[in-house]
């Protein structure tokens, strides 16, 4: 989840593009609409929850999330990115 806040802007539409990446090659694209993922129009402090499942088999390593909101002027409101890394999971 993420908080945001903009005072001055009100968010009637737009779109979240979300990239990964496995170390420097980009694996996945997605655009959704920012409706979808928060209450419309959003203004002022909002959340933003998004949930992803991964493939049965994703390769282990080092992996980096890039999303960004786009207002519907192709304005580009918001950026965050992220890494984290999946690893070998022994059996017991």
């Amino acid at each position: 989840m993420i908080s945001m806040d903009f005072p001055d802007k009100t968010i009637e539409k737009g779109k979240l593009v979300i990239d990964v990446k496995y170390f420097f090659f980009y694996v996945h694209s997605e655009t959704r609409d920012i409706c979808g993922e928060t209450s419309c129009p959003a203004t002022g402090d909002f959340v933003l929850s998004h949930q992803q499942t991964l493939p049965g088999f994703t390769p282990p390593g080092s992996y980096t999330i890039y999303m960004k909101i786009v207002g519907d002027d192709n304005e580009e409101l918001s950026c965050i990115s992220f890494g984290f890394s999946i690893g070998f999971v022994a059996s017991s």
